[in-house]
């Protein structure tokens, strides 16, 4: 999931400055290419080795995820799924994992 995250992160930093622009590789000096709101997000998308932190950091995860791809989106000129979004983090929320850790 963090590496789909990571992949949103940087088709943002092109949609919203150029595609030209250096984005690294594999995340590397993300804190020089990323949106700030991004950097700032990704302190919540970790989870410490319990499970409501996990389910917290899972939900903050999609968050910033939805946030990234919706501006990007609309950066390009497509269509967000907001159906689709609504129902898969219904989903999500539905689900009461037995988190054995």
């Amino acid at each position: 999931m963090k590496r789909l995250l990571l992949q949103m992160m940087e088709w943002h930093a092109h949609a919203t400055r150029s595609w030209d622009y250096d984005t690294w590789f594999q995340g590397r000096f993300l804190e020089e290419w990323a949106d700030p709101r991004a950097l700032a997000g990704l302190r919540d998308a970790f989870a410490h080795y319990d499970a409501d932190d996990i389910r917290r950091a899972l939900f903050a995860t999609m968050d910033l995820f939805r946030w990234l791809a919706m501006e990007t989106a609309e950066r390009l000129g497509y269509p967000y799924p907001t159906v689709g979004d609504a129902r898969a983090t219904e989903l999500v929320r539905g689900q009461q994992p037995d988190l054995r850790l």
